[in-house]
């Protein structure tokens, strides 16, 4: 309730209560012992609560608006990855189970990808962590930039980032992925200390058809098996998985062992 009248509103109906009701037990006491007139009760009972009301009141609606505020902010930075500003595991997975019963209730296509950036531990190696930081940012903010409002972004985990395309069926999730990819090599160069570095991302996607009912684990699932085959098709590509059925650049592949990075 004081969120929503605000520190003004509710000090005032604070003080308008706090008066009321410092009339009312006024009035009661003096009919407990037998008074007929409240006198100059009636203003003191009515008057002297204000004030204090005033202070008092207005510093603790304030602090309630504060602590409802600092909440809200702690709810936020729980749901966002602390280095890219993205959001986070936690609040990807249930925003993108939403948009995938949505998409089952309507009977659209809907698309996932995961992207894993190349060669990151050499990265690291070669710019350091606070570089390798630093080229996270900037893979996040070039994956931004590539995809459309609508689509969800969220950092997976480490160098891995997830990508949720709602109403989108896979050809065209293909498209988006490719301009993805191709983001990362594109001018200009991504910078860490003066120093270029070359980035490259592998990419796996999986998708839903109308009438079809796929689980949120199963799609991250299959789009990490095309991940895998994307890297072990060379990396620096795109791999397509239709349920059952990893593809790398219209090849059907076997499922791969995991590569190590």
């Amino acid at each position: 309730m004081v969120s929503r009248l605000g520190v003004l509103r509710a000090t005032v109906l604070l003080c308008l209560v706090s008066s009321f009701g410092s009339l009312g037990l006024t009035w009661l006491f003096l009919a407990a012992t037998d008074r007929s007139a409240m006198g100059s009760a009636f203003w003191i009972s009515l008057l002297v609560p204000i004030p204090l009301t005033l202070v008092f009141g207005g510093v603790c609606v304030f602090l309630v608006v504060s602590l409802d505020q600092a909440w809200d902010r702690a709810h936020e930075l729980a749901m966002q990855d602390a280095l890219t500003g993205l959001s986070n595991r936690r609040h990807f997975m249930p925003a993108a189970q939403r948009e995938i019963e949505l998409a089952q209730r309507h009977g659209q296509p809907l698309a996932l990808m995961v992207l894993d950036v190349d060669h990151f531990k050499s990265i690291n190696d070669s710019v350091g962590h606070l570089g390798g930081d630093e080229v996270l940012v900037q893979v996040a903010n070039r994956c931004r930039q590539a995809l459309r409002t609508t689509d969800l972004l969220a950092r997976w985990g480490g160098e891995e980032f997830i990508m949720l395309l709602p109403n989108t069926p896979l050809a065209q999730a293909r498209q988006l992925a490719e301009r993805v990819r191709e983001m990362m090599l594109a001018p200009p160069s991504i910078m860490v200390n003066g120093q270029t570095v070359a980035v490259t991302a592998s990419l796996g996607a999986a998708g839903m058809y109308p009438g079809q009912t796929p689980t949120l684990e199963e799609l991250v699932r299959r789009a990490d098996t095309a991940l895998y085959l994307a890297k072990s098709a060379g990396r620096d590509q795109v791999s397509i998985s239709e349920p059952d059925h990893p593809w790398v650049d219209g090849l059907h592949l076997p499922t791969p062992m995991v590569p190590a990075d």
